[in-house]
């Protein structure tokens, strides 16, 4: 199965050019939808110390999911969640378990002002949410609405594939107010138009990878991810573990 999206990250470190003891590698990412922009950048930072290169193929958590299952070749997963990576794990796909970021939930309304919890109560029209069954974002705002005891048949509820989707719909209008990822909102620079959901609404959206495939490339993504790369993941967005 084809990945939904693909995007390389390219670079060399210039000291690897003039080593000869430094082999140059690719690690193949499968990334929630979610953190694909984030993953892009950490991937530049990487690419420019290591020399190796990333390969980012990006989807709903569920999506990806499937994509492993069938035999996809990726080396690291990224997941939304936690149960995703723990299933894979049970199946012998994958070992080394880590959290990596902790994600947050966000109600945009493009062009704002902010929502808040009064106007998502009295609101009748169109709202943008993940698809819960394969999105762990999408499965947060339904917490959400279930836990301000709002029932989702009030609104006209457009289901995005995964997150990005999800943004789309209320970036081209489509739906006028959508739950999306707060570090999404960071990146576009739109938290001025957004409630941030507060987090004991919805269970913590710990989202971990799982490694794939052994290899020194992988080995050195996972280290940087849990090291140097934290500082980009809270800039962007996200809560630490």
């Amino acid at each position: 199965m084809k990945p939904l999206l693909s995007v390389v990250v390219l670079g060399v470190c210039a000291g690897a050019l003039h080593s000869a003891e430094v082999q140059a590698d690719e690690v193949k990412v499968a990334v929630a939808a979610n953190f694909k922009g984030t993953l892009e950048r950490i991937g530049q930072e990487f690419t420019t110390k290591t020399g190796h290169q990333v390969t980012i193929s990006s989807a709903a958590t569920g999506v990806l999911y499937t994509q492993i299952s069938h035999g996809a070749p990726f080396d690291l997963f990224l997941s939304a969640d936690v149960a995703t990576p723990q299933k894979l794990e049970k199946e012998g796909k994958g070992s080394e378990r880590f959290t990596y970021a902790i994600g947050q939930l966000g109600l945009w309304k493009k062009g704002g002002p902010a929502p808040d919890e009064a106007q998502l109560r009295a609101w009748q029209g169109n709202l943008a949410i993940a698809n819960p069954r394969t999105a762990p974002y999408g499965a947060a705002a339904m917490a959400t609405l279930k836990s301000l005891k709002i029932d989702p048949k009030q609104y006209r509820v457009l289901t995005g594939a995964n997150i990005s989707q999800t943004w789309q719909f209320v970036d081209t209008g489509n739906a006028e107010m959508g739950f999306v990822a707060w570090a999404n909102l960071v990146e576009a620079g739109k938290t001025g138009e957004a409630w941030a959901v507060p987090q004991n609404l919805y269970p913590v959206i710990e989202q971990q990878g799982l490694v794939l495939k052994k290899g020194e490339a992988v080995d050195a993504l996972v280290a940087w991810l849990k090291g140097p790369g934290q500082n980009t993941i809270k800039e962007a967005g996200y809560a630490l573990p």
